[in-house]
Formats: structure tokens, C-alpha cells, sequence
């Protein structure tokens, strides 16, 4: 029985070291990490190439085994301990935290962990990075946001809509605000931190703001309606400045015309805008409009819903927050009142639920923004 228990502590020590040693071995970049089904495979395997790591749910099992109480160990070692930590002990916390946020999503003391390490080895407010020490410490305010997008991209249904890990990012992006415009390493010979050009640096932005929004709709792809990742989006938007391009958005909405917090928050996006345009405090477009674009992209949602996707509550709801909301003069709600009461009174040919539905909804959405709309539903049978 004792060897038994040896040969299973040192399979779980070896999974956990050839996961770790992968995640380790890409930190200054994002990889893709999925959990596999538990079928048969070799005691310590794990699927690995290039960037992209398959980890068997029983592997993964093992691993966090091992890792579990060599993080707490490492932990409380850490905190009663006043003398200066060793590499050594900060990779340890790293390696088996990160374990430990594979396998439960919400594991708060493990995200403590990590930011306790960033802070102690990069005070928020110093410029980084300083030489090579980013390669050289086992963490770094950017690897450990390539860890988080990580996390928050990859087919991991409950990490991407984990509330801890997204309130991770925001402080993470908080506190370390060159993130978003990295400061180049001092000259040779100089301590103190490079400059760089305004152009650079708003290019390096623009490169961070296409990632920011990329890892946000992979997420809402991998868990739909995902309510925390829109809601960053929402934060990302108000408090740092990413614009998103709402052709781009508008598509991807109508592409999931379910999704009630992807809708939300175009709506949102389309009604700030609105409320900033007002105040006078926006340009309008160059040569157009900002309303007459709107309305185009309103109409192509308000087409896909009547000719291809009928009956979702979650697209409607957008479009009675938009019209209503402010986003468009009288003549254009006038507008939009008389397409809709003209769809209204189309002899429908298809007697399906997802019609019947677009009826209904659609005669609310008239009845809600004033317009009438009350007549029977005499073209639909049944």
C-alpha cells in the first residue's frame, strides 16, 4: 500500500512539473489551453504543440493534487517569513497557483497569491520593464496579463465567465498602466527609463486595444451571454479609452441574436454616444452623419431579424433601447415606426412559432415607443 501511495505522489509531481514547465516556457505569450474529457491515457500525459496545451481532466486532477498543498505550504512560509524570498519560492507560488486556477476558476487565494508576488517584485507606479528583468523574474506585470488572456480566450467554459478573473485583469491594467504603452528599457549605461516617440507609443496602444477586444468576443463566443465579459468591455470603453468599430459589432451581434449582454451592450455603446453627441462634446463623421450610419446599421439588424432570424427577445430589447434612448431624431423614429407597421401588416406565408413571435415582439416594440400597433394577427394561423 505505501509504495502504492509513493507511485502516485510521483505521478502527480511529474503532470504537475510538465504543466507547469509549459506554461512557464510561454509566459511572454498567449497560448491556447483546453480541458480535455477523462478517457485513458498515460498517467502523466498532457497534449502539447506549438502554443496550444491539451491537459486531460485527470491529469489535471493529479497535478492539482500535488500542487494544492505545496501552494499553501509556500504561502504561509511566505507570510511569516520577514527575510527577502528566493526566485525560487515566488516561481513555486506561481506554478502551482496557476494550477490551481486551472482547476476552479474563482480560487481567490491563488489570484491574491500571484498579486502579492507582482506587487512585491513590480510596485505599482515604477516603469517597466527595467534591463531584461521581465525575463529574467519568474513573473512580470505582462506576462501574467498573457497568462489572463490566456485564461479568458481559450475553449474554458467556466473561466470565461469567471468574475474574479476579469476583476483580475482590471486591476491588473490598473496598476500597471504601460500595459497599454510599454516604456522602452533605459540606454546603456543609464537608469532611467527610456522615451519614446508619441506615434510609437499610440501605435502600441492601438495594438493592445485590438487585443483587449479580441480576447473580450472570444470569450463571449466560448460562453454565450457571458454578462462579465460585456461588462468589462463597458470598462474598457469608460475608463481607458478603447473605442470598438460597431460595423464589426453590429455583425457580430446579428451572428448571435440570442445573446441578451452582447445586444446590451451595443445599446449602451450606441446610447452614451448619443448622450455625448448632444452634449456637443462629439464630431460627427466626416461627410456624414453619425445618425444616418446608425440608422443603416439599425435597419440591416431590423432586416436580418424579419428575413432570417424572427422571434429573439434579445435583439428587439436593443432595438428599444436605441430607438427610445435618444439615439435618433423624430424623423428617423417616424421612420422606423412606419417599417415596422408595414411589416406589421405582411400576410406572413411561414405559420412558425420564431414568426408568430416576431409579431409579437415586434407590435410591442411599436406599442412601447408610441406608436399603436394593436391590430389582431389575423394573417397568422393557428
Amino acid at each position: 500500500m505505501a509504495s502504492r501511495s509513493e507511485g502516485d505522489e510521483e505521478v502527480c509531481r511529474e503532470v504537475y512539473a510538465r504543466i507547469s514547465g509549459f506554461l512557464q516556457s510561454f509566459r511572454q505569450q498567449t497560448i491556447q489551453i483546453e480541458l480535455l474529457p477523462f478517457y485513458p491515457v498515460p498517467p502523466t500525459h498532457i497534449f502539447t504543440e506549438n502554443t496550444s496545451l491539451g491537459i486531460p481532466k485527470s491529469s489535471l486532477w493529479k497535478a492539482f493534487r500535488h500542487a494544492r498543498p505545496l501552494f499553501f505550504s509556500t504561502l504561509s512560509s511566505l507570510s511569516s517569513s520577514s527575510s527577502t524570498q528566493t526566485t525560487s519560492t515566488y516561481l513555486t507560488l506561481l506554478n502551482t497557483s496557476a494550477i490551481l486556477l486551472l482547476h476552479d476558476s474563482e480560487h481567490l487565494t491563488a489570484i491574491n497569491a500571484r498579486k502579492k508576488v507582482l506587487v512585491t517584485l513590480f510596485p505599482p507606479g515604477a516603469p517597466f520593464p527595467i534591463g531584461n528583468r521581465g525575463q529574467e523574474l519568474p513573473i512580470s506585470p505582462a506576462a501574467e496579463y498573457f497568462f489572463l488572456t490566456s485564461l479568458l480566450s481559450s475553449p474554458l467554459h467556466r473561466h470565461t465567465k469567471s468574475p474574479n478573473l476579469w476583476a483580475h485583469r482590471k486591476w491588473l491594467i490598473s496598476s500597471y498602466p504601460s500595459l497599454k504603452t510599454p516604456i522602452p528599457p533605459p540606454p546603456p549605461g543609464q537608469s532611467r527609463p527610456g522615451t519614446a516617440d508619441p506615434t510609437i507609443l499610440q501605435k502600441s496602444f492601438k495594438r493592445w486595444t485590438r487585443k483587449e477586444i479580441s480576447t473580450i468576443l472570444r470569450a463571449a463566443e466560448a460562453h454565450p451571454k457571458n454578462y462579465y465579459a460585456w461588462t468589462y468591455a463597458r470598462w474598457v470603453v469608460k475608463e481607458q479609452g478603447v473605442v470598438f468599430n460597431h460595423e464589426d459589432l453590429v455583425s457580430w451581434c446579428m451572428k448571435h441574436p440570442g445573446d441578451v449582454s452582447a445586444w446590451e451592450f451595443l445599446g449602451w455603446c450606441w446610447c452614451s454616444e448619443a448622450a455625448v453627441t448632444d452634449a456637443g462634446l462629439h464630431q460627427v463623421p466626416a461627410g456624414r452623419r453619425r445618425e444616418d450610419v446608425r440608422y443603416n446599421q439599425l435597419f440591416s439588424v431590423l432586416k436580418y431579424s424579419h428575413n432570417t432570424a424572427p422571434g429573439h427577445e434579445a435583439l428587439w430589447g436593443f432595438v428599444r433601447a436605441v430607438v427610445g434612448g435618444g439615439v435618433f431624431g423624430e424623423e428617423y423614429r417616424r421612420e422606423i415606426l412606419d417599417l415596422l407597421r408595414g411589416w406589421d401588416g405582411e400576410v406572413s406565408v411561414r405559420a412558425v412559432e420564431d414568426v408568430v413571435k416576431e409579431k409579437m415582439l415586434l407590435r410591442e416594440t411599436v406599442r412601447r415607443l408610441g406608436g399603436g400597433g394593436d391590430s389582431e394577427m389575423v394573417d397568422l394561423p393557428g
